[in-house]
């Protein structure tokens, strides 16, 4: 058996609770409910993946990732070559149609895994580095305007100049303001984006863009209903401010007929795409159809995950529409040491794999 054929796998759930609740249209998160995945090599060399629970992003449950992995999928592992990369979770993918949320992690897992084989970074394996550091945005989510402005004031001060605004947690009206006194009070430097994630209706979202004219949207992400065809398309053809979508992109085709809509971008995540190998994939996509891309992680991942977005970040031909690396939500990481930006920048790390270490006696305190 070649050393780099692996000869263990195993994943553990984990509920991680949150700094504080992120609140966004219908929901109050207050804890991180995600897969971490472990697979280790006859040499010894252990890589790990992450999958974070999003079945409203079109991801799956933390039980049915659990259950897919235990069922199947984990044996199926055992014996493969690591080096297989995106071959090896291709099969899986065709073998286990149900187990795309453990499949996706197990993908990122592979990535960190080779890596740490051949000494070096994961993005090497995307296709190399075409930035050193990449400016993150920050997910403004509060109960009233004054906490929001206040939130982005003290980001500000910490070298953050991209934020993300949560919509439909407040009244449409509410949300305007916000958007309006963020704008007045960082200035004209900063870029605000916003996220109704699905909240909206077709008059809501009309009603933001033209009452934000002047906040100088950089993009209204996924304002609408999946299903709400119509409206996407009558948003898209005001051309008061770029519309993205996120829930509503599950695959490539979806990618494909969101441009027949109008929309200028998408935000691609490792977690319902089909990991590290899926998001690169998807990502030439756009760049076919001059698509903006967002690169994100649901609220919240370790930095596991975030790792991965930040080499993604950095083998991308693009992320103009920001990244969003989550794990700075988290009360406490299951890494030794967690990402940090400096001055509003993160550095993309050159270690090998992912650039992250976790520790297994953090991670076993978290097991849900």
């Amino acid at each position: 058996m070649s050393p780099s054929h692996i000869r263990y796998a195993n994943a553990f759930a984990l509920k991680i609770p949150l700094i504080k609740p992120m609140l966004m249209a219908g929901i109050h998160i207050t804890h991180a409910e995600t897969l971490i995945v472990r697979l280790e090599t006859h040499r010894g060399t252990v890589g790990w993946g992450e999958n974070t629970a999003a079945p409203s992003h079109g991801g799956q449950t933390l039980e049915a990732m659990v259950e897919a992995f235990h069922h199947g999928i984990k044996d199926s592992l055992i014996g493969n070559d690591s080096q297989n990369l995106s071959a090896l979770t291709a099969l899986l993918t065709q073998k286990f149609p149900q187990g795309s949320g453990a499949i996706a992690a197990i993908d990122m897992a592979l990535y960190d895994l080779v890596g740490k084989e051949l000494g070096i970074p994961a993005y090497s394996l995307m296709g190399g580095k075409r930035r050193d550091s990449v400016p993150p945005l920050w997910l403004i989510g509060t109960k009233s305007v004054e906490t929001d402005i206040t939130e982005a004031q003290k980001c500000q001060a910490l070298g953050y100049q991209f934020f993300k605004l949560k919509l439909g947690v407040k009244s449409v009206q509410e949300d305007i303001q916000s958007a309006l006194g963020i704008r007045k009070a960082l200035g004209a430097g900063i870029q605000i984006c916003a996220d109704a994630n699905m909240g909206y209706s077709t008059e809501d979202a009309v009603a933001f863009l033209e009452g934000t004219r002047d906040a100088k949207i950089a993009f209204l992400e996924q304002p609408l209903a999946k299903d709400n065809i119509t409206g996407l398309k009558h948003i898209c053809g005001l051309h008061i401010a770029p519309i993205g979508l996120d829930e509503s992109i599950t695959s490539m085709a979806d990618i494909m007929e969101s441009k027949q809509y109008g929309v200028s971008g998408v935000s691609l995540k490792t977690l319902k795409l089909g990991g590290i190998s899926g998001v690169l994939r998807s990502a030439t996509v756009c760049d076919a159809l001059g698509l903006e891309m967002n690169l994100a992680g649901k609220i919240a991942e370790t930095s596991v995950a975030s790792a991965a977005v930040l080499q993604l970040s950095a083998a991308l031909s693009e992320v103009n529409w920001g990244i969003s690396p989550s794990h700075l939500y988290l009360a406490e990481d299951i890494v030794d040491q967690p990402i940090e930006p400096q001055q509003g920048l993160y550095s993309i790390p050159n270690q090998a794999g992912l650039g992250v270490e976790v520790n297994e006696s953090t991670l076993k305190r978290f097991q849900a």
